[in-house]
C-alpha cells in the first residue's frame, strides 16, 4: 500500500520544534517539516507566542500551502472537531504502538518501521488487517496473531454527524420521510430535533472511511428527498 502524502487542505498533527517571534516551525509525519507564521497562530495580536506553541508540543494544523518543498500551515484555522479528530486518532496510534511493544517484545521496533512504511501508520494496518486478515501474515509472527487481531476489537468507534433539514409540503408527508429516512445500515441512527430538523450520526471505526460512508448516504438523502418532492439541506455537525 502506498503511504498517503500530505496535500493542501490537510488536518494535520505537527510537533513544535522551534519558536520566534515571526516563525514557528513544526515536525510533520515522514520527516517532514512545516512552518506556520505568527498570523496563523492565532487571531489577534499575539502577547505570548509560547501560549499557543512551545518545543515538543503536539498542534493540530491545517494545511496551506505546498511549494517547491516548503509547507504552510496555520493552526487558527483548525475547528474544534478537527483537533479532537487528530488528537483522539493520535492516542489511538499510541495505544496501539503500545500493545506492539508488549505483545512482540524485541521485534516490535522492526515489525512497527515495516508496517509505517507500507501503510504509513498502525491505524491504518490495524485497519485493513480487519478487511484482510492475510495482511497479518506478512507482518506479524504467527503465534502473535491473534495477540494482535484482539487490538482491532478494542479500537474505540468514532461518531459522524451531520443536521439534516428536510419539509414535505405534500399531505402524506409523513409518509416521505419514512422513505427518504430508510437507510439499511445498522450503524446509523437518524434522530428527530424539531419540525424538519434530524440529527444523522454514523459510528464508523476507521474515520477515513466513515467520511467516504458517510457522505455517500447523504447523497442518496438528498436523492431520495428530490424524488419525493421535498426541500432538503444538510450540514456537518462542528
Amino acid at each position: 500500500m502506498e503511504k498517503e502524502n500530505i496535500k493542501e487542505g490537510d488536518i494535520v498533527l505537527a510537533e513544535v520544534e522551534n519558536v520566534t517571534s515571526t516563525v514557528t516551525t513544526v515536525h510533520l509525519k515522514n520527516d517532514q517539516q512545516g512552518t506556520i507564521v505568527s498570523s496563523e497562530i492565532a487571531p489577534g495580536r499575539i502577547k505570548h507566542m509560547r501560549q499557543y506553541v512551545v518545543p515538543r508540543k503536539k498542534i493540530v494544523c491545517k494545511v496551506l500551502e505546498i511549494s517547491n518543498g516548503q509547507i504552510r500551515l496555520s493552526l487558527r484555522r483548525v475547528s474544534s472537531k478537527e483537533k479532537k479528530e487528530v488528537l483522539e486518532k493520535y492516542k489511538q496510534e499510541q495505544s496501539i504502538s503500545t500493545a506492539f511493544r508488549q505483545l512482540l517484545g524485541s521485534d516490535s521496533e522492526n515489525i512497527k518501521n515495516k508496517i509505517i512504511n507500507d501503510f504509513g501508520d498502525l491505524l491504518t494496518f490495524i485497519s485493513e488487517s480487519k478487511k484482510n486478515e492475510k495482511i497479518l501474515e506478512k507482518y506479524i509472527p504467527k503465534e502473535k496473531e491473534d495477540l494482535i487481531k484482539k487490538i482491532s476489537q478494542k479500537k474505540k468507534m468514532q461518531e459522524l454527524a451531520f443536521n439534516i433539514k428536510i419539509k414535505c409540503l405534500e399531505e402524506d408527508g409523513l409518509i416521505r420521510l419514512k422513505k427518504i429516512f430508510a437507510i439499511q445500515n445498522d450503524k446509523v441512527s437518524i434522530i428527530y430535533l424539531s419540525a424538519g430538523n434530524f440529527r444523522l450520526k454514523l459510528s464508523v471505526d476507521d474515520f477515513k472511511e466513515g467520511k467516504k460512508q458517510i457522505s455517500e448516504i447523504i447523497g442518496e438523502i438528498e436523492k431520495r428527498a428530490k424524488e419525493n418532492h421535498c426541500e432538503f439541506s444538510a450540514s456537518e455537525e462542528k
